[in-house]
């Protein structure tokens, strides 16, 4: 709608996982590097952490566009079903046939013979599994058993985990020791700071093909941080929205009004201004629940009072 007010060729700031956008800061490209690393290397168990929307899934779509032919991967995105449609997914995701697979044991045994056969080709099999922090403990139990098909030297499988900070309480857990005892590569991506901000969105204006990248002034940027806290995902909801703002009113430039507006109509709140409303909420809560008790109390003693 505002492509062609704006100059643009597409749309500058879409919430898809497009790699021709990806912008790598530092934190994205030292999380790369892990990755590469654990796949040239082998490594067993690798995890990535990131708050929602810091852009672990475009960072996987990026990793993915540039492996070889001699690696082989699964990629799980959506973890949510039980360990038997798990196991099932994973052998046809990796193009093994699954017809004559009447039984656990058939999966098992098809997924061990491909992954030797794999071996002796020299390729590498990766199963990739994003959105890890929502993975029932059994099906984690049953992706560490499945790291456990190996030669006497070499892994046969090797995994990659990304997920929220939360997986990272949930592989703290003492049922999980011998899994996290496996992770050999591990790194938490955090959010862009002002300037990665401002880079961010220069970046994906020239992208787009603006040939004007000033389309959002100073003052707008450090409001986008300041809203956005860093996060990609929320900076492009932001600025797609103030775009469309700036559209309807016919303004060329984005000022930090606009932003404010917009956040406001998105109802995005600045991280901390979150964090304090929760905090405010959670003991005014408390406060009326111990009310709440000590008002029924004294009516209970009230009434047993009155009657004696």
């Amino acid at each position: 709608m505002y492509k062609k007010f704006y100059g643009f060729k597409a749309r500058p700031f879409e919430i898809t996982p497009d790699p021709f956008y990806v912008y790598l800061s530092e934190a994205h490209q030292e999380a790369l590097a892990s990755l590469q690393y654990a796949i040239q290397e082998g490594k067993g168990f690798s995890v990535i952490t990131g708050e929602a929307g810091t852009g672990k899934t475009t960072l996987v779509h990026k990793l993915l566009g540039n492996l070889d032919g001699r690696v082989r991967t699964s990629y799980i995105f959506n973890p949510l079903m039980d360990r038997d449609d798990f196991l099932l997914f994973v052998c046809k995701d990796l193009g093994i046939d699954t017809s004559a697979m009447k039984s656990r044991a058939d999966s098992i045994a098809a997924l061990h013979s491909f992954l030797l056969s794999c071996f002796a080709r020299h390729e590498k099999v990766f199963l990739i599994i994003d959105e890890a922090h929502c993975m029932e403990p059994e099906l984690l139990q049953e992706v560490r058993l499945m790291t456990n098909l190996e030669t006497a030297k070499h892994k046969l499988l090797h995994v990659i985990l990304l997920g929220q900070p939360e997986l990272t309480q949930i592989l703290n857990k003492t049922e999980f020791r011998p899994l996290k005892q496996r992770i050999t590569v591990r790194y938490h991506l955090s959010p862009l700071n002002l300037d990665e901000t401002k880079q961010y969105v220069s970046y994906r204006l020239k992208r787009a093909g603006s040939r004007n990248i000033t389309v959002f002034t100073n003052s707008a940027v450090k409001e986008i941080y300041r809203f956005s806290g860093g996060i990609p995902r929320l900076i492009n909801i932001i600025c797609d929205n103030a775009l469309l703002t700036g559209f309807s009113s016919e303004q060329k430039r984005i000022n930090r009004e606009i932003i404010r507006k917009t956040a406001k109509e998105m109802d995005i709140s600045p991280p901390g201004k979150s964090k304090i409303k929760k905090i405010i909420l959670r003991t005014a809560l408390t406060a009326a629940i111990l009310l709440l008790v000590l008002l029924s109390a004294f009516a209970v003693q009230f009434h047993l009072a009155y009657w004696r």
